[in-house]
């Protein structure tokens, strides 16, 4: 696995996915945790314009909260320090004992190209949306060549 550091900066082509994790002592503490957010999505699509939205996930039992919040780049997720509300809750949440911890992840490039190898492109999802074709059941999917199309074009050249 390659690591970023100095040398290879994180880029903001195909904007960022942000995670936070919020462990909480007490389901109040799990309940005020999800109304902070609720309360501050509107603070922060004002102040930060490359914000796309949020989602949490919540395992009520282990009073475990995920918020993935996504952005179109990596310098818009900085905006959230605009956000007076957000940097009190941040304080907050420490001063009430609910431990955090965060990670930022970034484009990697068309998910066929990962699971598949080369040959696939598609523009990266927080950034565009695709074209939607105007007939039903056809897509664009931005397929290489299959092999049975490779052999036609060597049959016709």
């Amino acid at each position: 696995m390659k690591r970023l550091g100095k040398d290879q900066p994180l880029s903001d082509e195909g904007g960022v996915v942000a995670v936070t994790t919020f462990a909480c002592r007490t389901l109040v503490n799990v309940l005020l945790v999800c109304w902070l957010h609720w309360r501050l999505k509107a603070g922060v699509r004002t102040n930060a314009p490359e914000y796309l939205g949020v989602r949490l996930y919540i395992d009520w039992r282990r009073r475990v909260i995920r918020s993935v919040s996504l952005w179109t780049s990596l310098t818009g997720l900085y905006d959230m320090g605009k956000v007076q509300g957000h940097i009190r809750a941040a304080r907050w949440a420490g001063n009430r004992g609910i431990a955090t911890c965060g990670g930022v992840y970034r484009y990697g490039g068309d998910w066929r190209n990962l699971l598949f190898g080369k040959g696939y492109t598609s523009p990266p999802p927080l950034t565009t949306v695709p074209e939607i074709s105007e007939r039903e059941g056809e897509t664009n999917s931005n397929r290489p060549p299959t092999r049975a199309k490779e052999r036609e074009d060597v049959d016709a050249g």
